[in-house]
C-alpha cells in the first residue's frame, strides 16, 4: 500500500472536527476559570472600597486594559498553540504590545514626577502582595486554559503551558484590578507583569508536565 493510500484509510473514519471547536472550547475553560477567578477574589479580598468612582478614572480602566488586553491576545495565540505543529508566528510580537505602552506611560509619568515621589510611585503601598495576589487569583484561569489545552492536539507543550500561563495571568490581573487601587504606572509596569510572569512560568512548568498526550 503506498502512504498516501495509507494515510487515507487511517483518516478516512475520523469524525470532522466543527469549525470553531478550539475557540469554543478555550473560550469555555476561560469563562469557568474566570469566574472561579472572581468569586475568589471577591470572597478573598472584595472589591475596592472606592469601585464606585474608580470606574470614572482614566487610570483604572488603563490597568484594567492592560492586563485584559495581555490576556486576550494571549487566548488567540493560545487558540493556535493548542494545534499540532503550530508556531507563535507574528501574535508573539503582538502579545508584548500592552507591554510596552505600560513601560512607555511608566518612563514618561516617571521623568515628569518630582524626585520625592518615585519611591511612591514605583513600589505603591501592596507592592510586595500584588504579584501573589495575582497568582493566587490566576490559578483557576489556568487550570481551565490547561484543561481546554489538555482536550486538544499541542506538540510544543511547553511552550503551549508557557502561553496558557499568560493568558490565564493578564485575565487574572484584570480580575485582581477590581480589588486593587494602585494606579501608578511605573507600578503597574513592574508589579502587575512579575505577577502575570509568574504566572506564566507556572504555565510552562505545568505544560511539559499536564498537556503530555496519553
Amino acid at each position: 500500500m503506498k502512504t498516501d493510500e495509507l494515510i487515507h484509510s487511517l483518516s478516512a473514519d475520523l469524525p470532522r472536527v466543527a469549525q470553531g471547536a478550539v475557540a469554543r472550547r478555550i473560550a469555555l475553560g476561560l469563562g469557568l476559570g474566570g469566574a472561579a477567578s472572581a468569586l475568589l477574589m471577591l470572597a478573598w479580598l472584595g472589591p475596592r472600597p472606592d469601585l464606585a468612582q474608580a470606574v470614572f478614572t482614566p487610570m483604572f480602566w488603563m490597568k484594567v486594559g492592560y492586563a485584559a488586553a495581555t490576556g486576550l491576545i494571549a487566548a488567540v495565540l493560545l487558540a493556535r498553540m493548542a494545534r499540532p505543529g503550530a508556531r507563535p508566528g507574528v501574535l508573539a510580537a503582538v502579545a508584548v504590545a500592552p507591554f510596552a505602552v505600560v513601560v512607555v506611560m511608566a518612563l514618561v509619568r516617571f521623568a515628569q514626577a518630582p524626585a520625592a515621589s518615585h519611591h511612591a510611585l514605583l513600589m505603591g503601598h501592596s507592592s510586595s502582595l500584588c504579584p501573589w495576589r495575582i497568582l493566587v487569583i490566576a490559578l483557576p484561569l489556568l487550570a481551565g486554559a490547561v484543561w481546554a489545552v489538555r482536550g486538544l492536539a499541542p506538540t510544543r507543550l511547553s511552550l503551549a503551558g508557557l502561553v496558557a500561563g499568560g493568558c490565564a495571568g493578564g485575565l487574572g490581573a484584570a480580575v485582581y484590578a477590581f480589588a486593587c487601587d494602585e494606579t501608578s504606572a511605573p507600578f503597574l509596569a513592574i508589579w502587575y507583569t512579575l505577577g502575570m510572569a509568574a504566572v506564566t512560568a507556572v504555565g510552562a512548568l505545568a505544560g511539559s508536565r499536564l498537556l503530555r498526550w496519553r
